[in-house]
């Protein structure tokens, strides 16, 4: 006789899949669409587990650019922080991002930077909503 027993281990509501839908530069009160806008193109990001990866291509004018990265992350609450342990912009390379995160439904809204109490930088900071990609 085999005796068993499967237990869900619980995941993060960031586990999977997510597309880019739009990204805005927040400069005190005024406010820049950058993605659909002035960048044209796709990205996704992944979660799974403790790490995180995102790939994708940008469009500005005649300019193509490819944008990856990934490494682990940590997250309490909306403080969370991203240990970059690649990227294509070199200046993030063993960097950590600390950013606001907050899941509503199948959107995931990323702000940053932030400050200790994860606040957003009023005078400049950057907003991505992201939709779950299945």
């Amino acid at each position: 006789m085999l005796i068993g027993s499967c237990t869900q281990e619980k995941t993060s509501p960031m586990e999977g899949a997510w597309k880019l839908a739009y990204e805005y530069e927040v400069k005190g009160e005024s406010s820049t669409l950058l993605f659909p806008g002035v960048s044209q193109g796709s990205e996704i990001k992944m979660w799974s587990g403790d790490r995180w990866a995102l790939v994708g291509v940008f469009f500005e004018d005649s300019t193509i650019t490819d944008n990856f990265g990934g490494g682990k992350f940590t997250i309490e609450g909306t403080n969370y922080q991203e240990i970059v342990g690649y990227h294509s912009a070199k200046q993030y390379l063993g960097q950590t991002v600390k950013l606001y995160l907050e899941i509503k439904n199948d959107t995931l809204t990323q702000i940053w930077p932030v400050d200790e109490q994860g606040v957003p930088v009023a005078s400049l900071h950057y907003m991505e909503k992201w939709v779950r990609f299945e």
